[in-house]
């Protein structure tokens, strides 16, 4: 059960082999495209009336999950269902791993209305894993009701320690208390690509 070079796989099924189970479990783990597909159950969230932010959407990978190269491809939305004047919404997506919380995007008090929805995507490729790993990251946040302000934020190499397990969450806040202000949190799924067997 190694990962083994492309090169090495192909002599193991050339005409007239016969392949082993151990070649055949050596093509399955060397193999990039593997996709392990890590949920959150979003139950409806609402958050209203508060200021006090509130993690709407949680993911997490397991440690040793990941490996150079893999990729996270997230994706977390809900939408406005009422707001108050002009108050604002600042949605927040965020990578911890151990005690350590990267800011991914920061889409700071935007302006919201009534029915507007909020798309957060984002793209993770980790360059080195273990406890001294490293990742880029580019993260998009639309919104209103046609999703046409956008946000884009890049996270440039960073520090990760992937032998921890690594929790990305989307965290809302309203920036006044009041009875109109209720935003509804539907999606939050990710999709990993490359991973650890």
């Amino acid at each position: 059960m190694a990962s083994t070079s492309k090169t090495t796989l192909q002599g193991h099924f050339d005409t007239g082999d016969r392949p082993t189970a151990s070649n055949f479990t050596d093509l399955v783990h060397s193999s990039f495209n593997h996709v392990s597909d890590h949920h959150a159950i979003v139950a409806a969230a609402t958050h209203t009336n508060t200021i006090t932010a509130a993690d709407m959407g949680t993911t997490t990978i397991p440690a040793n999950t990941l490996m150079a190269g893999s990729v996270i491809k997230l994706t977390s939305a809900g939408h406005v269902v009422d707001q108050n004047g002009s108050d604002t919404l600042t949605p927040l997506l965020n990578l911890t791993h151990g005690s350590t919380t990267v800011a991914l995007a920061t889409g700071a008090a935007l302006a919201v209305a009534d029915n507007d929805e909020v798309l957060i995507e984002s793209t993770i490729q980790f360059y080195t894993v273990g406890a001294t790993g490293t990742f880029v990251a580019v993260t998009k946040i639309n919104t209103d009701a046609a999703g046409a302000v956008t946000l884009v934020n890049t996270v440039t190499s960073t520090a990760v320690d992937t032998t921890a397990a690594i929790t990305i969450t989307a965290n809302f806040d309203w920036s006044a208390a009041h009875a109109d202000n209720e935003y509804q949190h539907l999606i939050h799924t990710a999709q990993v690509f490359g991973v650890n067997a």
